[in-house]
This record gives structure tokens, C-alpha cells and sequence, in this order.
């Protein structure tokens, strides 16, 4: 019985030890998890993937991705990759593919089928796989392509030349133009939605900084930045902005990206903190009644002469206003103020640019205003004009902004 009860206490005595490797095994597996899964979702079925000059800008950012990639440590980078057919065999990518890093190193190369990158779906499918395949301890997405803000497609898979939103997508593989096909920006929010909760969202792509889109984003993501302007088609140094996406201090995440890119190329750039844009929303509606009691009706479709302004397409007259600086022209001293201190919770980091690309056939629009420290609020915002009662004055009500802001308590809906 003695021996017995020696042998029992062995038994127990070997089960704890191992319980207590096992807990030590466990343990040192959640220590090995990596820190962040960032995907870069690249849309690049268009003139970025190759343009008729012969420039292949999403070639070029790859290749500075793999440089920066050396230096990620114990994070997964994942770029999609869907680019146009290219007339060089060398640079011919006929279907989207995965490219995996990790601890500094290409893990793997994943081909996938053909589809529209400008789908939501796709969007939510592609992140899906990255995120369940690498999991890590946080998440976080780069949007890469062409962008127009906040506008709306009725259909994003049907043509439509006059409204676009985020992404660009020819349909047929070619780079005979910036795409047939976009996703909306309430489409994009709802696709990531269903997937984990978003450390920040890096746009490269033109025109994403405006209330509008930082307002439909907030409860995907954290942090929202890139530029209000158009943006150069080579985008952001990713041999050097890489390594900073992967720092475990959000404030040096936004800060130390949007230096690099705005000492690489000269354009405006700015980071939107998700969690304000409610209260931006609420001070925006109250300032913008107080504008329309004091100019009536006239406030309809205000003046926005010498106003900065980001982008302007030319069939719809189309064109994204400066938020602080159109506040700053119409609200009294005591509203701007306080609205201004809303804003200023919400666009945490801002750089100025005094001048930046666009296109070519506009750039002596971009003249007509002065670039100023006082003037400059990093986001914009839409204002209706008579010249857009049928386009972006009805489709600006599919956005939450629109209600959130008081846009028809105004009147700005004709």
C-alpha cells in the first residue's frame, strides 16, 4: 500500500511538471505572436499598374517594400496585388496574387483568381484570408490606388465616368485609364466591419482625407491618414515607411509615415483621430445653422472664392473645400473657436504643402488661393454648388456624414 501511495505521489508529482510545461509552452507561444497583421491592398488593374509612358508605379512600390520590409521583425506584411497586363513579359502579372513577409523575409507567394479589386466583397474576402492566415496581436490596412474621396456610385460595378470613389479597376486588365469600376466608401466600411477592428487605415491614394470619409470609417479603425489633395502617382517611400507601420507607439505609426511622405513628395497630409469625428460632426452642425440664420438663403450655395480647395473635376465642377478654412471665412469668432477645438481633437497631425501635383489640364486651377498655416485644417469638406444639383448634391445623402452634420437642416439638398 506504501509503495503504492509512492508511486501515486510520482505520478502526480510528473502531471504537474508536465502542466507546468505545458503552461510554459502556452505562454511562450502568446509571447511569439506577432504584433500586427498589416495588409496592403493594392488596386493596380489601371495606369498605376502601367501607364503609356511606360511607368509601372506598382512594380516600383513593391520593389520598395521588399527593401523595407527587412526590418519588420516579428509582424506579418501582407501585399494583394492586382495589376493591369503589361506588353513586357518580365512585368506581366495577368492575375492577382498574396505576396507574405515575415521577420524580414518573402514567406510566400500566393496566386488568386481573377475578380474586380474595386468590390467590397473582394476587399473583405482578401483582408479575411490575410488576417485568419497571419493573425497577430492587432491589425491594420494600407489602401493603395486611385481615390476621389467620399463619392458615390450608384453601382460601383457599373461605368460611371462622373462619379468615383476609392480603388480603380479597368475591368479587362489594360492601363488605358484610372478604371471603370470603384468602391464606395459605405461599401468599404461595411466590408471591414465583419473583420477585426483596425489600428489605422493608411490612404494612398488621392483625396481620402475629407470629414465625409473619416466619419463613415470611424467605428472600423482608429486612426485615418493620408491626404486631402491628389497625390503623386508614385505614392508613399514604402522602403522607408514600412518598418514605421509595424511601431508598437500608434503616435509614431502616423507622425513618422507622414513625415517621410511629405519630405518625399510635396503634398498635404494629415491624421484623423476616428473617435472625434462624432463630436467634429455635432460642432459642425451647430456652426453651420448659426451660418444659415445669419446669410438666409444665400447660405444655399455660399461664395467659396480664394477658398483652398483639393480637387476639382471638371464635367461636374466637382471640387472638395478646405473644412477649417471655409469655417474660418463664414462662422462668427466665438463659433469658429469652438468648433475649431473640435476639429483639432479630431486632425491630430497635419503637414502643409503650399503646392502639390494634380492633373496636368488643372494645375493653374490650384493658384487661384493662398496656402497658410491659418488657413489650413488637413481635412476637406464637401460644399454644394448650383453646378451639382443633380451629382454630388443628392449622392452626399448616402453618406452618415451628411445627417450627422445637419446638411439638410440647412437646406443643402437641391
Amino acid at each position: 500500500m506504501q509503495r503504492k501511495i509512492k508511486i501515486m505521489k510520482k505520478f502526480l508529482i510528473a502531471l504537474c511538471a508536465l502542466g507546468l510545461m505545458t503552461a510554459c509552452h502556452k505562454d511562450d507561444n502568446e509571447e511569439e505572436k506577432a504584433g500586427r497583421t498589416v495588409l496592403i491592398y493594392m488596386a493596380a488593374e489601371n495606369n498605376l499598374g502601367r501607364n503609356n509612358n511606360g511607368d509601372r508605379f506598382a512594380y516600383d512600390d513593391i520593389l520598395e517594400i521588399k527593401k523595407g520590409v527587412r526590418t519588420i521583425g516579428n509582424n506579418h506584411l501582407v501585399v494583394y496585388v492586382d495589376k493591369c497586363n503589361d506588353p513586357d513579359p518580365e512585368f506581366n502579372d495577368p492575375t492577382p496574387y498574396m505576396l507574405h513577409f515575415h521577420e524580414g523575409e518573402l514567406k510566400d507567394s500566393i496566386p488568386l483568381k481573377e475578380t474586380y479589386t474595386a468590390d467590397a466583397a473582394v476587399l473583405e474576402m482578401v483582408a479575411r484570408q490575410a488576417f485568419d492566415s497571419w493573425p497577430a496581436k492587432s491589425y491594420a490596412l494600407c489602401l493603395w490606388g486611385h481615390g476621389t474621396g467620399w463619392t458615390i456610385n450608384n453601382d460601383s460595378l457599373k461605368y460611371n465616368a462622373r462619379k468615383k470613389a476609392y480603388g480603380g479597376d479597368t475591368g479587362n486588365n489594360s492601363y488605358s485609364s484610372a478604371g471603370r469600376y470603384w468602391m464606395n466608401i459605405p461599401s468599404m466600411k461595411l466590408a471591414l466591419s465583419r473583420l477585426p477592428h483596425l489600428d489605422y487605415i493608411l490612404a494612398d491614394c488621392c483625396n481620402m482625407m475629407c470629414l465625409e470619409v473619416a466619419y463613415e470609417l470611424k467605428d472600423v479603425t482608429d486612426y485615418l491618414f493620408g491626404s486631402p489633395a491628389e497625390i503623386p502617382a508614385e505614392g508613399a517611400p514604402y522602403d522607408k515607411i514600412v518598418t514605421e507601420m509595424f511601431n508598437t507607439n500608434i503616435a509614431s505609426v502616423y507622425k513618422n509615415i507622414i513625415d517621410h511622405y511629405r519630405d518625399y513628395k510635396s503634398v498635404p497630409l494629415s491624421c484623423v483621430k476616428t473617435s472625434e469625428m462624432a463630436n467634429v460632426a455635432n460642432a459642425t452642425k451647430a456652426v453651420l445653422k448659426n451660418m444659415k440664420d445669419k446669410h438666409g438663403d444665400s447660405f444655399v450655395y455660399p461664395d467659396m472664392k480664394d477658398l483652398i480647395h483639393y480637387y476639382y473635376k471638371y464635367d461636374t465642377q466637382q471640387e472638395y473645400y478646405d473644412a477649417n478654412d471655409f469655417v474660418l471665412k463664414y462662422a462668427d469668432t466665438d463659433q469658429y473657436k469652438t468648433w475649431k477645438e473640435a476639429l483639432d481633437k479630431a486632425v491630430i497631425y497635419k503637414r502643409i504643402a503650399t503646392s502639390w501635383d494634380t492633373d496636368k489640364y488643372w494645375s493653374s486651377y490650384y493658384t487661384d488661393f493662398k496656402m497658410t498655416d491659418a488657413k489650413f485644417g488637413g481635412v476637406s469638406m464637401f460644399v454644394p454648388t448650383y453646378y451639382q444639383k443633380t451629382t454630388e448634391n443628392k449622392t452626399i445623402e448616402q453618406m452618415g456624414w451628411y445627417y450627422a452634420a445637419g446638411y439638410a437642416d440647412i437646406g443643402w439638398k437641391e
